[in-house]
């Protein structure tokens, strides 16, 4: 039978993302709509506008939200970008080269790895952003040298870790909004360059796609208002509060929360012993032999309300991120973590 009226439980998400969206987010959400081309919808999304760049730190006459996810963010930069048979350098995580190849392939490209950027002829590199160390400004340098674009994912970094679009040289810059930025799931914000719009105007042949096609997606949100498709009102109300209160406490301020609350997860769990990498906020956690992996996430999500992400056999991701990256988090945390490891 249906349920008369939706009733679920209270999660502390722990997982790395997606985050829980603070209470003024979650307020701004029950704002009553209005008409897309209201003037005071436009106004907003104009703040939307302005907000985004002051996030990337880019003055960037192209930025944007898309009505998508973080995948679906990607996809519309790659069916916008690459053309049919053209050769794509997708580098990353496994996971990430995976997913990002099967979309350049879609879109008509060609994907080959990192180590063959000169020999391809590629005019188009997609790394991620968040999860190593990688070094965004050099790559820039070596892509540029090569006379090729860099697009970055920077889904797991934006406003969890240090990102300067311009000062790095990046070109096109796409993130959902659901983890450290702390909006509701269902938007995604990208940034690029006007020679990058000189790409999108000069292809060979539309896009495969229309509803994911940045040259249409960048008119809608501009003064030209083109009717493209019907915003998804109530998320564009939760992404403003949400990029508002991320420009009140400031992005070096948030940058440095989010370090010292990944710390303080990082050093507990090494205090339960252990063994732990990968770049703060973050945790890749590997856990003993001796735990029942599926029996410890359950009794974690069952009896204190945490959860984590299982990312291979016996590995966690763990990391709190927009709202959540608080120490009394941190601390919650790391106490149903002793708990369901002395159990």
């Amino acid at each position: 039978m249906p349920r008369a009226e939706t009733s679920l439980p209270v999660r502390l998400l722990a997982s790395g993302g997606p985050s829980t969206p603070d209470p003024r987010v979650l307020r701004a959400l029950t704002t009553p709509l209005i008409g897309q081309f209201d003037p005071a919808f436009t106004a907003l999304m104009d703040d939307v506008v302005t907000l985004a760049r002051q996030t990337f730190l880019t003055v960037s006459p192209h930025c944007f939200a898309i009505s998508a996810l973080g995948r679906g963010g990607l996809e519309a930069v790659l069916n916008s970008l690459v053309e049919q048979g053209s050769p794509v350098v997708v580098g990353g995580d496994p996971g990430f080269v995976t997913e990002t190849a099967e979309i350049a392939r879609r879109a008509g490209g060609q994907p080959v790895g990192v180590d063959q950027l000169g020999a391809s002829g590629a005019r188009l590199v997609v790394v991620p952003f968040g999860l190593s160390s990688l070094s965004l400004k050099e790559l820039a340098q070596e892509c540029h040298r090569h006379g090729a674009r860099l697009v970055v994912d920077a889904t797991f970094g934006l406003v969890a870790r240090e990102l300067r679009v311009d000062d790095w040289g990046i070109d096109v810059c796409v993130a959902s909004v659901d983890h450290a930025v702390g909006a509701p799931s269902g938007l995604s914000l990208v940034a690029y360059w006007p020679i990058v719009d000189d790409l999108l105007q000069n292809r060979k042949s539309p896009p495969n796609t229309s509803y994911l096609d940045l040259t249409q997606l960048q008119a809608y949100w501009s003064s030209e208002r083109l009717n493209h498709h019907t915003a998804p009102t109530s998320l564009v109300y939760g992404l403003h509060e949400a990029l508002r209160l991320m420009q009140r406490e400031g992005l070096q301020t948030a940058w440095h929360r989010h370090a010292e609350v990944g710390w303080l997860l990082r050093d507990g769990l090494q205090s339960l012993g252990l063994t732990c990498e990968g770049t703060l906020p973050y945790s890749i956690v590997h856990l003993p032999d001796s735990i029942d992996e599926a029996h410890a996430r359950r009794r974690l999500l069952d009896r204190f309300g945490v959860h984590v992400a299982h990312v291979a056999p016996r590995t966690w991701r763990l990391g709190l991120l927009g709202a959540d990256a608080r120490p009394d988090a941190a601390e919650r945390v790391l106490t149903a973590l002793e708990r369901v490891l002395a159990a």
